[in-house]
């Protein structure tokens, strides 16, 4: 009789042998889930405190108020930038709310000392001051030399009292609680107040005056672009600096010539601004090299962003007024006057804000 052996059974039978072993044996063997729990135990208070720090953090965030990187705030830091002014020999120009007429009137001072919560300043060229101006506001600027570089300074103020000796006046202000620095005015950028832009004109291409008759205004040719108010505001101005502006020209007014506009393009720019520091208007004529020419897919419009490269203003004895006079820009690379009107218009927007 022929014997049954394991070994003579097919291979299939064999592992099904086998896989029934594996079975009972997975089936017989406790699962141990301390250990697993304790893992779960500890993922979650991990995610726990980290939700914690998440919403901690977020509150405090929240009540932090915001100071932006150009303001000096701390005590000492502003005590120290004051007295380099003075070290420096500095002037310090106070300006103060317009009168009646609408201008607004003007100190020009030297640093004499810093004393407790106030700074006393020496007023050039007067030797009284009426005691009316006690307690009034008013807006103080000042600039001093560091690293190699003019850095400039604002804050607002208010004169604590007036004194005189001998033929001296000196006004005492109170030392801010804040100071706004500016490395380079070319940097500080505002749009510019509808009440204040009075008008501008861009020139290019073939209305572009040259080198003969930039001088010379009765030889230009019409502007390629203007804006005026409510009349013709073929383009708007986005913003300006003292070393550069920036304009959008809306999809109407974009001609085949002003298309063709490109990176390296000379352009002359005029801005008609008003100053109610002095209540009069302020026109400046900017030669210019384009940066950035970009068209606006949403309005399909251009915004074309300019450089400064010399400005102009009237020449001084012009019996027609149509001559201008030439002017190199700043060792920093800004028109001044252009940028102090700047740095006015940026402490008041503040003001307001406040």
């Amino acid at each position: 009789m022929y014997a049954f052996r394991i070994a003579d059974m097919p291979l299939f039978f064999q592992n099904a042998a086998s896989l029934g072993d594996v079975r009972r044996y997975f089936l017989e063997r406790s699962i141990d889930t301390s250990m697993a729990i304790e893992w779960l135990i500890g993922f979650c208070v991990l995610i726990a405190v980290l939700l914690a720090l998440i919403l901690f953090l977020a509150i405090r965030n929240k009540r932090r108020v915001y100071v932006p990187d150009d303001w000096i705030v701390d005590p000492r830091a502003i005590r120290d930038t004051l007295q380099l002014a003075m070290d420096q020999r500095a002037r310090f120009e106070l300006q103060f709310q317009a009168l009646q007429g609408g201008r607004r009137p003007a100190l020009r001072c030297s640093g004499v000392r810093l004393e407790g919560l106030f700074l006393t300043l020496e007023i050039s060229g007067l030797q009284t001051l009426s005691s009316r101006w006690d307690g009034k506001e008013a807006d103080c600027f000042f600039q001093v030399l560091g690293q190699g570089q003019v850095l400039y300074h604002a804050f607002v103020t208010r004169v604590k009292d007036v004194s005189t000796q001998g033929d001296r006046c000196f006004l005492r202000i109170s030392i801010p609680d804040r100071i706004e620095s500016r490395q380079k005015r070319s940097y500080l950028r505002i749009a510019p107040p509808e009440e204040y832009l009075l008008g501008a004109a861009l020139w290019h291409g073939t209305n572009l005056p040259d080198d003969d008759t930039r001088d010379n205004l009765q030889q230009w040719a019409k502007p390629s672009l203007l804006f005026i108010p409510t009349v013709s505001p073929q383009f708007f101005v986005t913003d300006v600096s003292a070393g550069g502006v920036r304009v959008h020209i809306p999809r109407e007014s974009l001609s085949e010539d002003i298309k063709q506009i490109n990176v390296s393009d000379r352009v002359v720019f005029m801005v008609d601004l008003w100053d109610p520091d002095k209540a009069q208007r302020l026109r400046f004529w900017m030669l210019g090299r384009v940066q950035s020419p970009t068209l606006d897919f949403q309005s399909r419009g251009m915004d074309v962003g300019v450089q400064f490269l010399a400005w102009a203003k009237p020449r001084e004895g012009s019996d027609s007024g149509g001559e201008l006079e030439w002017l190199r820009l700043s060792h920093s690379g800004e028109v001044e006057p252009l940028g102090n009107w700047i740095m006015r218009r940026h402490l008041e927007l503040f003001r307001e804000g406040d």
